[in-house]
C-alpha cells in the first residue's frame, strides 16, 4: 500500500476519533503530542470534510464566494489552475475561491490596508514576524481561532498540526492563525552565477568578507551584484536573527539567536553592527554594487538574475533552487550555482508560524472558509493543485509521494504562496530524473543543514504583541521609511548625521515605550519557559 493511501486511511481514524470528541465533550483542551511534532496524523480534506457535515457542523447548502489574498505574483496558469481547485471546491462544499495577490514590492505598504479599509475577504497569508501577523492581531483583524471552531470545522488540520505550532501561533493565550507543518531553515542564501564566480576569480562565498568581495568584483566589471544591500547576510553572519513582532517585519530588534544564554534584545540603533554595517554598505553602494535607483523599484526579488542584471539573487534555500534552475533553464551558459555566506553557523528551524493562513475578522463566512483551509492542507488532490499545478500539463507522479516537473514556467513549483498551509506529511518529493550540478549543490547544502542545527534559543518563538503600544509601534513605522531603507541600501551622504537623524526620530516616535514594553514580555515569556 502507497504512503498516501495510508496517510488517507490514518486520518479516517483520526477524523472519527474527533468527531466522537466533539460529540462528547466539545473542546479537549489540547492535543496529547508533547508537542514534538512527531507524531502526527496525515490529513485527506475528504474524509475530514464530510465529517463535519456528517456531524452536523456547518450548512453548506447555500453556495457561498469566498475570497483569498496571498503573497507574491499570480503566474500565467494560475487561474487554470484554481479552477480546478473550484470543480472540487464546488462539489465537496457548494463555495467558489477566488484569489487576489499582494506583490512582494507592495505587500508592506497595503496588507494593513485591506483591514483598516474593511475589504471584503476571507482567508488570508501571514506570517510571523514578515508577514504582518503581529501587527495584524494588534490591529484586530483577525478572527480569533478557538480549539472547538477548529476541530470543528478543521478537523483534518488538527489532527496535523503539532502542538508547539498552536502554542507559537498563540497571542495573549488565542490562536489567530493556522499555521504550515514544514521544517524550514530561517537562512538566506545566494543564487549565483557561476561563469562570473570564475571571471571573478571566487571559488567560495562562505562568508561575509567573500560576498563583500564577491560583491566589489561584480562592481568593478560594472555588473550590478544584486538588487539591494545585503542586510540579512551581515546580521546572520554575526550570529543574529530578527524578533518576531518588533517593528519593521522584526528588522529592528535583533537577538542572538546563536548564543542560547544571551537574552538580551538588541535594538538596532544601540548596537555597534548596524553602523558598522551601513558603512560599509555605502562604500560597496557607492561602488556600484546594485542600482542607485533601487529604492524606486518594484523589480521582484528574482528578476535581477533571470534577466541577467544582477550576478546574483538573495533568498531562501528552496526559492534559490527554483529560480536557478529556470535561469540556468534559460541560459546555461550562466551555471548558476548556490552559496551559503554563513555556512560556518548552526542552522536556524524557522518556527512553524513562518508560513500561515488567517480568516479576516470581517469575513462573513468563516466557517466556510475554515473548511476551505481544511481542503487546502489536507486534502491531497487540492494540496497538490496549489503546489505543482495540473497534473499531465505542470507535472506527473512518479509512486504514490514523488513528482517530475513537466513544464514548470507556467505554474512553478511552490511559486504561488501555497506555503501558508505546506503540510509536509501528504507533500511530494520532486524525483529529478537527469540530475545537474545545481540539484546537487541544493541537496549537498541541505544535508549539511539537517547535520548541523543549532540549540533552541528561547526567542526562536517569542512574539512581540504590541497591543499596548500601538499608537507608538505605529509611529515608529512610520518613521522608518525616511531613513531604513536608504541607510541598509547605503544610499545616504554621511552615514553617522543620517544615523543620529534616525534614532532622533524614532526616539520621538517612541521606540523608548516600545523597547520597554517588549523587554518585559519577553522577561515574562523567558520566566514563563523557565517554569515549563
Amino acid at each position: 500500500m502507497g504512503k498516501r493511501m495510508k496517510k488517507v486511511l490514518a486520518l479516517l481514524l483520526g477524523t472519527a476519533m474527533t468527531v466522537g470528541m466533539l460529540a462528547g465533550c466539545g473542546s479537549s483542551g489540547g492535543k496529547d503530542n508533547g508537542g514534538s511534532g512527531t507524531e502526527t496524523v496525515a490529513g485527506s480534506g475528504e474524509s475530514a470534510s464530510a465529517a463535519g457535515s456528517e456531524a452536523g457542523t456547518a450548512d453548506t447548502s447555500e453556495h457561498v464566494e469566498l475570497k483569498m489574498y496571498l503573497l507574491g505574483d499570480r503566474t500565467p496558469d494560475f487561474d487554470e489552475v484554481y479552477g480546478k481547485i473550484n470543480e472540487i471546491l464546488e462539489e465537496k462544499l457548494n463555495c467558489s475561491l477566488s484569489v487576489d495577490f499582494l506583490s512582494w514590492g507592495e505587500h508592506e505598504t497595503k496588507y494593513s490596508l485591506l483591514f483598516s479599509g474593511q475589504e471584503d475577504f476571507d482567508l488570508i497569508f501571514t506570517a510571523s514576524s514578515w508577514g504582518h501577523y503581529e501587527q495584524t492581531v494588534a490591529l484586530g483583524g483577525f478572527y480569533p481561532l478557538s480549539e472547538e471552531f477548529i476541530q470543528t470545522y478543521a478537523p483534518g488540520i488538527w489532527e496535523v498540526v503539532p502542538e508547539v505550532a498552536w502554542d507559537q501561533a498563540r497571542i495573549d493565550g488565542q490562536i489567530y492563525m493556522v499555521p504550515n507543518y514544514a521544517n524550514e531553515f530561517g537562512q538566506d542564501i545566494i543564487a549565483v552565477r557561476s561563469d562570473l564566480l570564475e571571471k571573478y576569480g571566487v571559488s567560495q562565498i562562505a562568508s561575509w568578507d567573500d560576498l563583500k568581495a564577491f560583491y566589489m568584483a561584480c562592481a568593478a566589471d560594472g555588473m550590478y551584484a544584486s538588487q539591494g544591500g545585503p542586510w540579512y547576510q551581515y546580521f546572520q553572519a554575526e550570529g543574529m536573527s530578527t524578533t518576531g513582532g518588533a517593528p519593521k517585519s522584526g528588522e529592528l530588534v535583533l537577538y542572538n539567536t546563536q548564543d542560547s544564554s544571551d537574552t538580551k534584545l538588541y535594538y538596532i540603533l544601540d548596537w555597534d553592527g548596524f553602523a558598522d554595517y551601513c558603512k560599509q554598505v555605502k562604500e560597496m553602494a557607492d561602488a556600484g554594487c546594485w542600482s542607485q535607483d533601487v529604492l524606486n523599484s518594484n523589480n521582484e526579488r528574482q528578476d535581477g538574475l533571470l534577466t541577467g542584471r544582477t550576478a546574483g539573487m538573495i533568498w531562501n534555500i528552496g526559492s534559490c533552487n527554483t529560480y536557478g534552475k529556470q535561469a540556468n533553464e534559460e541560459h546555461p551558459e550562466w551555471n548558476v550555482t548556490l552559496m551559503d555566506p554563513v555556512s560556518s553557523q548552526p542552522k536556524k528551524v524557522q518556527p512553524y508560524i513562518n508560513n500561515g493562513v488567517a480568516i479576516n475578522i470581517n469575513s462573513e463566512n468563516k466557517e466556510r472558509a475554515m473548511m476551505v483551509l481544511n481542503e487546502f492542507y489536507t486534502n491531497p488532490d487540492v494540496y497538490d493543485l496549489a503546489m505543482l499545478g495540473i497534473e499531465g500539463k505542470h507535472w506527473e507522479a512518479v509512486g504514490d509521494d514523488q513528482y517530475k516537473v513537466i513544464d514548470e514556467s507556467n505554474y512553478g513549483v511552490s511559486s504561488n504562496c501555497n506555503w501558508g498551509w505546506n503540510n509536509t506529511t501528504i507533500q511530494r518529493e520532486e524525483y529529478i530524473e537527469n540530475r545537474t550540478a545545481l540539484d546537487d549543490a541544493h541537496d549537498a547544502m541541505q544535508e549539511a543543514w539537517e547535520a548541523n542545527i543549532k540549540p533552541d534559543h528561547v526567542y526562536d518563538g517569542f512574539n512581540f504583541d504590541s497591543t499596548k503600544v500601538s499608537t507608538q509601534f505605529a509611529a515608529v513605522e512610520a518613521a522608518l521609511g525616511n531613513y531604513y531603507d536608504p541607510l541598509v541600501n547605503g544610499l545616504v551622504e554621511d552615514v553617522d548625521k543620517s544615523i543620529a537623524e534616525f534614532s532622533a526620530a524614532l526616539e520621538s516616535a517612541g521606540i523608548r515605550d516600545v523597547m520597554a514594553e517588549m523587554e518585559s514580555q519577553a522577561a515574562a515569556y523567558v520566566a514563563s519557559k523557565q517554569g515549563n
